[in-house]
């Protein structure tokens, strides 16, 4: 048995695998049983191994490579979304300011135009109510105080500014020069009108009176002229009974045209009076006889009693005639104010409609306001996509390095099943050959 376990330690070592794999099994013969140990070292691949850990250990820092940005140059990816985000924060930022700004713009300039609007409004109010008050329309002069109120109002609004109405820029000076002059001569022209608002009430209310009081003497004298015809009456008296029926139609006449378009008729005024004066002078001579117009007095009693319901009547309409004749002066200077509003009016009108039209196409979304929403917005976007962009080249990057390890670890499976594969090879053959021994 000596000789075996001679020829046994005597062989030369199994040549080494094609990889480069070492195996060194040292074989010992212990006491007289022939019990044989052995020991193995590790495989020379295990510093393989471990350099290809240290890759995979060093292989993150590839991540961090720098690239290049279009504006942001050459950075690593945290960098890039470090600056890519102040960036888009601040264009957030800018962008609300810049809404916020064009909204306070837009509703300034809609609150000019409604002012404007309202001016335009009020100012053909104006002239409409003034000239209903030049007939004594008592709610005229409501409406003409409102309305004067709130022209002056919103145009003064408009150059200075007030709570509800911004101010117009210099650019509008002239514009607004021209308009403030003719309303604040429209304003003073309508407390013209609105200080005679007593007067040209009464007045209005007694020409009414009195050409509705036309009708009646009108009945009257056309009946006290029947009853002349009927009593066969001189020609002298049935001519002065025509002449009252005459002068009647023509006091209610008078009264009718007594305003008139171009203010108070002058020849409404003289005829008003003489027609009054002569009307008396007539029916007193039919009454109680007159020399002067060769008028006997009348004896019947039915003629005496018309000739006398006739000047009760005349009298009521004398009075009223008279309130009307004493106030000539106001009703002048409010004719000559009311003549003013009516002949500025339409200037007014021109201008401010013009001026309406300036601000209605210029309070749109001009090129300024434009710019501010665009440029803010822009950026905000080319900011989202740059900071997506770095998030997918990251992304992808992380993926590459997931694959690497994936591969480093498949690799080191491999590797760590081969040398098991190995040493489980060697342990076989070394157990083969221990059998051989003891058998042989």
């Amino acid at each position: 048995m000596a000789n075996p376990l001679s020829d046994l330690f005597k062989k030369k070592p199994q040549p080494l695998p094609a990889d480069g794999e070492e195996t060194v099994v040292q074989e010992s013969v212990r006491g007289v049983s022939g019990s044989v140990a052995y020991e193995s070292r590790a495989p020379l691949d295990s510093t393989v191994m471990a350099s290809t850990m240290d890759d995979v250990d060093e292989a993150p820092a590839s991540s961090e490579d720098v690239f290049a940005i279009p504006v942001l140059g050459a950075r690593t990816a945290a960098q890039h979304q470090r600056i890519l985000s102040l960036l888009l924060v601040a264009a957030f930022v800018v962008l609300a300011v810049a809404v916020y700004w064009v909204i306070s713009q837009t509703n300034r300039a809609a609150a000019q135009v409604g002012a404007t609007g309202q001016a335009l409004m009020q100012s053909q109010r104006v002239a409409k109510s003034v000239s209903q008050a030049l007939i004594g329309s008592p709610e005229a002069f409501t409406e003409l105080k409102e309305a004067s109120s709130a022209l002056t109002s919103n145009v003064q609004g408009l150059k200075a500014g007030n709570d509800t109405v911004p101010a117009l820029g210099d650019e509008y000076s002239e514009s607004l020069g021209a308009i403030s002059t003719l309303v604040d001569r429209a304003d003073k022209n309508a407390n013209v009108v609105l200080g005679q608002q007593k007067t040209l009430t009464q007045v209005g209310t007694s020409l009414r009176t009195v050409s509705r009081q036309s009708s009646d003497l009108l009945e009257v004298a056309e009946t006290i002229s029947s009853l002349k015809l009927q009593q066969n009456a001189s020609a002298a008296e049935i001519s002065a009974a025509g002449q009252l029926v005459m002068l009647t139609q023509r006091i209610g006449k008078s009264a009718n045209e007594f305003m008139t378009m171009e203010g108070v008729s002058p020849e409404a005024v003289f005829l008003l009076g003489k027609d009054l004066n002569s009307f008396r002078e007539i029916a007193q001579g039919l009454l109680n006889g007159s020399q002067e117009l060769r008028l006997p007095p009348a004896r019947d009693e039915q003629t005496r009693e018309r000739l006398g319901a006739l000047l009760k009547m005349y009298e009521d309409t004398r009075t009223l005639a008279g309130g009307i004749l004493g106030n000539l002066q106001g009703l002048v200077s409010a004719r000559e104010a009311q003549t003013a509003v009516v002949a500025d009016s339409e200037p007014l009108r021109k201008d401010l409609e013009a001026l309406q039209t300036s601000l209605s196409s210029e309070s749109g979304l001009n090129w300024k306001s434009f710019l501010a929403l665009l440029i803010p917005a822009v950026v905000a976007v080319l900011a989202a996509v740059g900071f997506g962009y770095v998030q997918l080249r990251e992304s992808r990057e992380r993926q590459g390095m997931a694959e690497l390890q994936r591969h480093s670890a498949e690799q080191q499976q491999l590797e760590s099943k081969r040398v098991n594969d190995a040493n489980q090879a060697a342990i076989l053959r070394l157990m083969n050959e221990l059998q051989t021994v003891a058998e042989g």
